[in-house]
C-alpha cells in the first residue's frame, strides 16, 4: 500500500511522529517546488537532511509526478491543471511505475506535498486516483490528527464516507 501526506503547517516532530506511527522508510516529494515560505523547515533540503537523520530515505519526485507542470498546455484557459491530461504523459506514468517498483522492493511510501486536506491536493486528485482506479493499488492518506483515510473511500459520495 501507498501513503500520502500532507506537511500543512506541522511541527518537524509531528511530522515525524506520524511517518514513524506507520513504518514509512520511503519519502517521495511530490511537490513541483518543494520549498515553503511559511514552514521552511520543509525546503528541500532541510527535510532531506532531516528525514535521513530518521532513518527515511527522500526522493525528489515532483519533476514527474507533480501538481504544477511547467508545460503550459497543461492548464485550461483559466488556470487550472488538466489533470486527465498530465496522467497520460509517459514521464508521470513512468513516475507511477517507479512507486511500483519501490512498493515492490519492500519500501513503505509516503508522498509528501504541502496541503493537509487530500481533497484539496493532487497527491489524491490525480495520483490515488491513478494508483487505485488504474493500478488497484490501495493509498491511504495520513491525517494531521494520526488517522488514515482510505483514498477510495474519498471517490464515493459524501452520505458514504468511512474514516479507518
Amino acid at each position: 500500500m501507498l501513503f500520502t501526506i500532507g506537511h500543512s503547517n506541522h511541527s518537524l516532530e509531528l511530522f515525524v511522529e506520524l511517518l514513524h506511527r506507520y513504518d514509512i522508510t520511503a519519502v517521495a516529494d511530490v511537490r513541483s517546488a518543494p520549498y515553503s515560505r511559511y514552514v521552511v523547515h520543509f525546503n528541500k533540503g532541510e527535510i532531506e537532511q532531516t528525514l535521513r537523520s530518521q532513518g527515511i530515505q527522500y526522493i525528489f519526485m515532483g519533476d514527474v509526478i507533480g501538481g504544477k507542470p511547467s508545460d503550459r498546455s497543461l492548464y485550461t484557459p483559466d488556470g487550472a491543471v488538466r489533470y486527465d491530461a498530465l496522467a497520460r504523459l509517459a514521464s508521470f506514468q513512468a513516475g507511477l511505475d517507479r512507486l511500483l517498483k519501490g512498493l515492490a522492493d519492500d519500501w513503505r511510501i509516503g508522498l509528501l506535498c504541502a496541503e493537509e486536506d487530500p481533497c484539496k491536493c493532487h497527491r489524491h486528485l490525480l495520483i490515488a486516483k491513478e494508483m487505485e482506479k488504474e493500478r488497484k493499488i490501495p493509498v491511504w492518506h495520513i491525517r494531521a490528527d494520526s488517522t488514515l483515510l482510505r483514498a477510495r473511500e474519498l471517490f464515493k459520495t459524501p452520505s458514504q464516507l468511512q474514516l479507518f
